[in-house]
């Protein structure tokens, strides 16, 4: 399955040269727990999470298959005044405003 538009256009902004599409490639095989394939929420979770670097990318899809919660977090929590609070919904789309 192709990734959707958005978190493909997301992953051109935030990689570049041949990262871009070694970073695409890990999106399209990141896998859960059960072998199946991640859900674009997950995908843009560990994109997010990435903050432009590979080898964090890489993190991010390898814990998708330990527990895709953790990355959940790590893409749509931040820490604010000692609690971590939902800051981002990557349920959605990237150009879709609230």
């Amino acid at each position: 399955m192709p990734l959707l538009d958005d978190i493909l256009r997301r992953a051109h902004e935030s990689f570049s040269g041949s990262d871009r599409d070694k970073a695409v490639d890990l999106l399209l095989g990141a896998r859960i727990h059960d072998g199946s394939l991640a859900e674009p929420r997950l995908q843009r979770c560990a994109l997010v999470a990435s903050k432009g670097s590979l080898e964090t990318l890489q993190y991010y899809v390898k814990l998708l298959a330990v527990d895709f919660r953790d990355v959940i977090v790590a893409g749509e929590y931040e820490p604010v005044g000692g609690e971590l609070v939902r800051v981002r919904d990557l349920s959605r789309a990237f150009d879709v405003s609230v």
